[in-house]
Order: C-alpha cells, then sequence, then structure tokens
C-alpha cells in the first residue's frame, strides 16, 4: 500500500467520525462534542495537505522510474501500476528503538565518524522530506543542522509542562537578517503635509519630513543539559531526546515571555509592557467587576484606533483573567462569557469561547489569546494585564524555522565522560515601530483590593 493510499483510508475514518457527530442533535451537542469537531476538522485539514504531498512525491518517483526504465535502468517486472514502489520500514521507529537504534545516539556517533550512524541520519532527513511527518506543534519536534527529530519519541512523555509561546505565535515571523547583532527599522517623526492652496500660483504646503532610526537587537537564546556519555551510547534509546525536547520548550516559552515583558537590558529585546509610548488603562480605582473591565478594554480599543488609526485585532490575557471573566454572571445569574454551542452564536454576550473554555475565545469581537506568560505580580497588588494590539504593528525576527536551529555535543567534561546538549537560537522583537498599537489595561492601582488582584472563585 503506497504512502497516500494509507493517509486516504485515515482521512476516511476521520470523515466518517465527523459524519457520525453532525447527526448528534443540537440539545445532545455538549461542549466535548464541539471540541471533538473542531478536533476532527483540523485533523482532516492535516491530512488533506499531507496526501497532496505524499501524491506529489509518488507522482515524481512515477516520472523517475518511467524514465529509468526507459533509459533501461530499470527493469519492467519492477514496476507496479506504472511506477517503482519500494516499501522500506522507517529508520527509527519503535520497534527499532527497543532494538537499540536510536536517532540522538545516531547524531552522537555521527559526529566520531560512524559511517553506518550517518546513512541512518541521511536516510531519515530523505525520509522525513518525503513524508513531510514534521510535528507542528513547537515543543515536540524539530530540525538542527538538517537533522529532524523524530516524533515517535516524544509522543507518551509526560514532560515538564511549559507555557509555550501563544502570544508570540499571534505576530508574524520574519526572517532574521543573516548577519550583524542590531539592525535599524527608520522610523519617521514628522510627517509631509497637504492643504488647501490659498490662490492660484501661491505656495503650497510644504514641510519637509523627519527620520530616525529604531536600533533593534538580535537576542541570543541558549540553554544546554548535561549527559553521561553512557546514556548516550548505553542508555535506553529514545529517553535521550526527550532532553532536546524539554530544551525546545523552555526556548519557546522564555521567547514568549520576552516579547511580552523582556527589559530591554542584559540581552533580552524590550518586552511589549516595557515599550515606551504604548496606550494604558492602568488604574482601576476600584474592585474589578465586568462592568469596569469592559470600560477599560473598550477605551484601550478606542485609544489604539484613535491613535494608531487603525483597530486592535488581538487581545492577550492570563489564565486567570480568564477564569474570572467565566465566573462572572448578570443580575439573573446567566453568565457573561458563554459557550458558543454548535455554531449558535449567543445574544448579549460579553464574550464566547468555542467549546472546551481556553480554546476559541472572543472577547468585545476581538480574538483572545489565553497566556501564562503574562506577568501576575505588576505593580504594588500584584495585579495581571490584559494586552490589546495591532498584531502587523509588532515585530518579530526569528532565525530559521523559529525553533533552536542547531543539536550541538560539546565534550567539555571529556575526563567525567560527561557530554554538554546546547540548543540555541537567534531572535529580534520590537513595539517600537508603533506603539500606539498596543493598549494595557490594569497593573497600577495602589489601594488594597483594587485593579486586576488574584481572583478567588
Amino acid at each position: 500500500m503506497s504512502y497516500a493510499k494509507l493517509l486516504r483510508e485515515k482521512r476516511a475514518a476521520l470523515q466518517a467520525e465527523l459524519e457520525e457527530l453532525a447527526k448528534v442533535e443540537a440539545a445532545d451537542f455538549t461542549p466535548e462534542r464541539q471540541e471533538r469537531g473542531s478536533a476532527l476538522v483540523s485533523e482532516i485539514d492535516d491530512f488533506d495537505a499531507r496526501i497532496t504531498e505524499a501524491e506529489q512525491v509518488e507522482e515524481r518517483a512515477r516520472i523517475a522510474n518511467e524514465a529509468a526504465v526507459a533509459a533501461g535502468e530499470v527493469g519492467k517486472e519492477e514496476r507496479v501500476g506504472g511506477a517503482h514502489i519500494v516499501s522500506e520500514p522507517r529508520t527509527y521507529t519503535e520497534q527499532t528503538s527497543r532494538q537499540g537504534t536510536s536517532f540522538f545516539a545516531d547524531a552522537f556517533s555521527m559526529r566520531d565518524g560512524d559511517a553506518g550512524a550517518r546513512d541512518r541520519i541521511e536516510r531519515h532527513g530523505r525520509e522525513v522530506v518525503a513524508e513531510r511527518e514534521i510535528s507542528k506543534r513547537a515543543t515536540t519536534t524539530s530540525s538542527f543542522a538538517g537533522l529532524i527529530v523524530p516524533q515517535y519519541l516524544v509522543d507518551r512523555a509526560a514532560l515538564v509542562a511549559r507555557a509555550g509561546r501563544p502570544v508570540a505565535n499571534t505576530l508574524d515571523s520574519l526572517p532574521l537578517p543573516d548577519q550583524g547583532t542590531t539592525f535599524q527599522v527608520p522610523l519617521g517623526t514628522t510627517g509631509a503635509t497637504t492643504a488647501i492652496q490659498a490662490t492660484e500660483n501661491s505656495s503650497v504646503s510644504n514641510t519637509d519630513e523627519a527620520w530616525s532610526n529604531l536600533t533593534v537587537n538580535v537576542c541570543t537564546a541558549a540553554g544546554q543539559q548535561d549527559v553521561s556519555r553512557q546514556s548516550l551510547e548505553r542508555g535506553t534509546p529514545g529517553l535521550d531526546a526527550l532532553i532536546y525536547v524539554d530544551l525546545a520548550g523552555a526556548y519557546a516559552a522564555d521567547l514568549d515571555a520576552k516579547v511580552i515583558n523582556g527589559s530591554g537590558s542584559s540581552g533580552q529585546p524590550t518586552g511589549i509592557l516595557n515599550t515606551s509610548s504604548i496606550n494604558a488603562a492602568t488604574a482601576f480605582g476600584a474592585a474589578v467587576s465586568a462592568s469596569n473591565y469592559w470600560s477599560k478594554t473598550a477605551g484601550q480599543v478606542q485609544a489604539i484606533l484613535g491613535s494608531r488609526f487603525m483597530p486592535a485585532d488581538h487581545i492577550a490575557i492570563a489564565p486567570r483573567r480568564f477564569g474570572w471573566l467565566l465566573s462572572q454572571v448578570d443580575s439573573s445569574n446567566r453568565p457573561l462569557l458563554v459557550p458558543s454551542a454548535a455554531g449558535n452564536v449567543p445574544q448579549n454576550a460579553q464574550g464566547v469561547y468555542e467549546g472546551i473554555p481556553g480554546g476559541g475565545f472572543t472577547f468585545m469581537g476581538l480574538p483572545v489569546t489565553v497566556d501564562a506568560n503574562i506577568p501576575t505580580t505588576v505593580g504594588t497588588n500584584s495585579e495581571d494585564v490584559e494586552l490589546l494590539y495591532r498584531a502587523a504593528d509588532l515585530l518579530l525576527w526569528e532565525d530559521g524555522d523559529g525553533m533552536p536551529r542547531q543539536l550541538r555535543f560539546e565534550q567539555t567534561l571529556g575526563n567525567q565522560l560527561t557530554v554538554k546538549l546546547v540548543v540555541y537560537g537567534y531572535y529580534a522583537f520590537t513595539a517600537g515601530r508603533y506603539p500606539k498599537a498596543v493598549g494595557k489595561v490594569g497593573g497600577a492601582d495602589s489601594s488594597a483590593g483594587d485593579g486586576l488582584i488574584a481572583p478567588t472563585f
């Protein structure tokens, strides 16, 4: 069976499950079923893309085989349905892991000139290119200097929980320039003007434009782990992969935290909260309520629209603020943030979430990102903050695909048979191009109990 056909069969099973789910009566369409339906749609879309790519690979193989047959390089008896098909097991599978063939051990041995390890790594790379089985989750698999970590090694592990990079993922990731540790973004400070010409042949408006440079520093983020040589050469295959996965997860969460709240010093970027001249409605002057929270958020919507002259398109809040929003009710104890079941949009709701809370979520009509990297110790009352922003105006440059791009084995403690696994990456961020594209709510109340303090349930 071809790989494309296998994918089509799996897709058909998912489609059948989705069609059965669609037959469920609206009254029985629970949030859990809504969540499963959304997941099925996403999985089917992913399978469609994979099937297309697999078919393209197989078509290229068919054309190449026909050319080889015509040249006498391949016998007709090797052709199946007009194509030369060879079915081989994957290089790195759970079975090969149990038998002692490990991706990370091979990556280590390849550096010492092991030809067999090099062949397996290269064959695995070709498999990934052909089948595109690279995970889309930032904390599972990635590539380093052409080495792709097999996903199966980590699917069942209980890794340390990481906050990920929710806010960073809402921004367009721009390619980082190939060279330099700083670069300049031209920043207009005085614009040209136009005006009505008073009389014919009289002078027209003429204002000289003025520009300055916004300096953006390239940041280096890195992490390391000391591992015994025995664990790489003699340990249970697959366990060594978890070290990288954990480092990659830490890298993603740290980048997101610096995008939000980087200090701008000690090698950090200047994060959104520390960018000068952003809009702010920081002090509530009272205990937070559904009414004044709504009002403060609306104030920042208009502040961005009135100073940036373009609307905000994202909101980001801390998990505890999302929980507080879920707890808010009107005078009849009806929730103000409600689920949208079976596609029905409720009326007079402050916000709507799709399926499970924390999934798809809108407030005041804007998509909301729930991000645990948003600080919850702002100001004297240890408040969290809400961020409104226009994502296109916040610039994030990342090296490569945005993941730590290189895996390195450094034997700096060779006398102890200790190996260092190091991951690193380069990125740059600025919200200073258009500070008025950002609005901040909360974080500056001085009276105890006021503002976005930790809610109780």
